[in-house]
């Protein structure tokens, strides 16, 4: 038997290799859980991830769209007179998305990729149906007058003229017309027989019209995939084989940005940066807090004055995530994105991105906008629980647990020779809510 005297002595030995073990285990341990977590997050043919990513089935996404259904057109001309309007829906779309020619690039850690989104009608989360009525501006006939506007006179005159003659500025359609189907219009037939006007390359008007099942609306993407470092995991690279778009100015040109599945291991960031194909530009998330959803805590990121001020803001921080842009000291936010036609704050211009279209992107209702855009209209009422925007993400991993993605879509009314007494407006066409089902 080993003497008493020896056995403080062991226990001493034995009790300092234990906190020395610890003390290695505690240092180490980041360095031992971050390899752990790139491993299974970063995307490889291979990887826990891919399938999940590639067929994103297993986690439903919902898109509810609501429609603005203006109730009073023919006052459009009457002096004091608002546009009003009742918001219709939702009409709600189970939504699946499907990665589709999917190219790994092992000699720069990314991979290439086509989306594929495939809409389906949920009857029973609808509040109407595809057959209902909506009156609305007259898109076509919009956008052809927003085109004309800088024409010379002779010409502009005479296609004004042709305006006044087939033009109106209202119409009604189905919700299914409006969305899906399209509707057939004068405009975009002579269009193609002309060649006067550069509308649409479509023999419909449809905001979803063509695109569903398509894998070729939303662009060609080249995305990171953290293999070299799961700080870059998601990061967009390319759109369309470029780094740059050629809907805005330099520096709001930039392809940049997390391609908005795949998000690095938090570290403190204040914002993050997200690129929206949609509208072909990124959007700026600001830090508001921790919130739980389904039992989970995670970093909520909302869209505010980073993205919706048209006024001298910073752009980037230093703790921006998914950014490959350097840190300018000062950046005029509003004048980047304009395209030489500044608006209100709250609108995002995205004639550019829209076939020239004088459309510009809200939060719904002009939530969070200047308030002459409400003032304008009757019918809105902007609610931040309902017409936020916003991310949450699991802060240890950068997993996404939560998103409400809306956004409104509003059409410049402005006057014209066939449009005249016309006061300028920005008019909600419709809104729409993407929402991720429960994990």
């Amino acid at each position: 038997m080993m003497p008493s005297r020896n056995r403080p002595l062991t226990l001493a030995i034995f009790g300092t290799l234990l906190l020395s073990l610890g003390a290695l285990i505690c240092f180490f341990w980041p360095v031992v859980f971050l390899r752990l977590l790139s491993k299974e997050l970063s995307l490889s043919p291979t990887s826990t991830s891919f399938d999940v990513w590639t067929n994103s089935t297993t986690i439903p996404l919902h898109l509810e769209i609501y429609f603005f259904n203006w109730t009073n057109p023919e006052e459009i001309r009457t002096p004091g007179k608002k546009p009003s309007f009742v918001q219709l829906g939702p009409y709600t779309f189970l939504e699946r998305r499907e990665k589709v020619n999917v190219v790994f690039h092992p000699e720069n850690d990314t991979v290439s990729f086509d989306l594929k989104r495939t809409w389906y009608f949920d009857v029973e989360r609808s509040n109407g149906t595809l057959k209902d009525n909506v009156t609305q501006l007259n898109v076509v006939a919009l956008s052809a007058v927003h085109r004309i506007r800088n024409w010379a006179f002779y010409w502009h005159t005479m296609f004004e003229l042709m305006l006044i003659k087939i033009g109106h500025i209202h119409l009604t359609k189905t919700v299914d017309e409006l969305l899906f189907t399209g509707y057939e219009d004068t405009l975009i037939n002579m269009g193609k027989i002309s060649k006067i006007v550069d509308l649409p390359p479509f023999d419909k008007f449809g905001w979803f019209y063509m695109r569903n099942e398509s894998t070729m609306f939303d662009g060609h993407f080249n995305m990171a995939t953290g293999q070299d470092s799961i700080m870059n995991i998601g990061i967009l690279r390319n759109w369309n084989y470029r780094n740059t778009t050629s809907f805005y100015d330099a520096p709001c040109n930039a392809v940049e940005g997390s391609a908005g599945e795949f998000w690095p291991p938090d570290r403190n960031f204040d914002e993050i940066t997200l690129f929206s194909a949609d509208i072909c530009r990124p959007l700026t998330y600001e830090y508001n807090g921790m919130m739980t959803y389904n039992g989970i805590e995670g970093k909520q990121y909302v869209i505010g004055d980073k993205t919706l001020s048209n006024s001298t803001k910073r752009r980037y921080t230093k703790r921006q995530a998914n950014s490959q842009s350097q840190d300018p000291d000062v950046v005029n936010v509003g004048q980047c994105f304009c395209n030489g036609e500044c608006t209100p704050s709250g609108l995002i211009n995205v004639t550019a991105c829209r076939y020239g279209a004088p459309a510009f992107v809200s939060l719904p209702h002009f939530h969070k906008a200047d308030p002459i855009l409400r003032e304008q209209i009757a019918g809105m009422n902007p609610d931040d629980e309902k017409h936020g925007f916003h991310i949450t993400l699991e802060p240890t991993t950068g997993i996404l647990i939560d998103v409400a993605a809306r956004l409104q879509v509003n059409i410049l009314l402005q006057p014209s020779d066939s449009l005249r007494h016309v006061m300028q407006r920005f008019l909600g066409i419709r809104n729409s809510k993407g929402k991720n089902g429960t994990l």
